[in-house]
């Protein structure tokens, strides 16, 4: 290799690390959830859904035709959002697992979302302007332990610190949920309890983040039963299309079941305008990979982050936002 990976930005990294096979199935070091990478594969055509994008467009770059036409702020919802239950971060906990903290905006974690989420806006935007009209989105992977709440979370945090963009972080992954030991304060009401009737109203599930005022959260809820089924369910869809559509200044995140782990994501990335497949090196297969990205083809723009390598934990770049920081802290504004 002609150049050190030290010296590549992160798209190019991803498309040298993926153009090789990938290793066998073992479990990698924990480091920082790293690049984008396109995948491109045949949608199927009976699906509905968003038009293709491209993740290595230029960031200012207009990428996709919207699924829907934008739409000024509705007057009033299906669902009133009403006033959400407020939460703190778990901030001793966010830091072991090495997710960012907004007190903490220098990290190398931070900053390698900060160029994540660059190439992620545009494709939310529609073609006419600044509306966020293909604002669903959802993470997972191939394995359970690749990192998909670790980057649902890192996505979140980051995309909420824009100026005039709001942010919905949904626990899709109602089995095995992690979101809620990341925030103190819940009301123990969640996704579930919206699907299956026990919440009639958005409001009665959605928390806001104090530390975060653009972060709104919809944990998993009580888990039954038929939770799986529901997230399959015409009310999921419905809830989906109501907070895509409720305001054109809202990202959806939803952190999703592993693929080969759990039937559900099948069934919601035909609803998603994005997909952000999660592969951590060492551990998936190329088959696990593959087999993934098949049962996930409904959702039309599919994107990979290559994670836990141990080779790019530190680069050239990693202390720029720091000493920027530290240059700007005593300016006079």
């Amino acid at each position: 290799m002609t150049e050190s990976y030290e010296r590549l930005n992160l798209i190019q990294r991803a498309a040298k690390r993926m153009g090789t096979p990938l290793p066998p199935e073992t479990r990698a070091p924990d480091t920082a959830e790293k690049t984008v990478q396109r995948h491109n594969h045949a949608a199927d055509d009976s699906v509905v859904a968003p038009p293709r994008a491209d993740i290595a467009a230029p960031a200012g770059a207009e990428v996709g035709a919207p699924s829907r036409p934008a739409v000024q702020q509705p007057a009033q919802s299906q669902m009133g959002e009403g006033v959400s239950h407020p939460v703190h971060l778990n901030l001793s906990r966010l830091r072991h697992a090495q997710i960012a903290t907004p007190d903490n905006v220098s990290s190398t974690t931070y900053n390698e979302f900060r160029a994540i989420k660059r190439r992620l806006l545009p494709m939310a935007r529609g073609a006419a302007g600044n509306a966020l009209v293909n604002n669903l989105f959802m993470v997972t992977s191939a394995l359970p332990g690749e990192g998909k709440t670790f980057t649902a979370m890192n996505l979140a945090i980051s995309l909420a610190a824009e100026r005039n963009l709001h942010v919905v972080l949904i626990d899709g992954d109602v089995v095995r949920s992690s979101l809620d030991s990341y925030f103190e304060g819940s009301n123990n009401r969640g996704l579930t309890d919206l699907l299956n009737g026990r919440c009639q109203q958005i409001s009665d599930v959605m928390h806001r983040c104090i530390e975060v005022p653009n972060l709104r959260v919809i944990f998993a809820g009580k888990h039954d039963a038929g939770s799986p089924e529901l997230l399959a369910s015409r009310r999921m869809a419905e809830i989906c299309e109501d907070l895509s559509s409720r305001y054109t200044d809202r990202i959806i995140i939803i952190d999703a079941p592993p693929v080969l782990a759990a039937a559900e994501p099948t069934a919601l990335a035909m609803h998603m305008h994005h997909l952000v497949m999660v592969v951590a090196a060492q551990q998936a297969s190329r088959h696990h990979v593959e087999d993934a990205l098949s049962r996930v083809a409904s959702c039309r723009s599919i994107m990979m982050l290559f994670n836990k390598s141990p080779h790019w934990r530190h680069t050239p770049a990693a202390s720029y936002y720091y000493y920027y920081r530290k240059d700007t802290d005593g300016a006079s504004a």
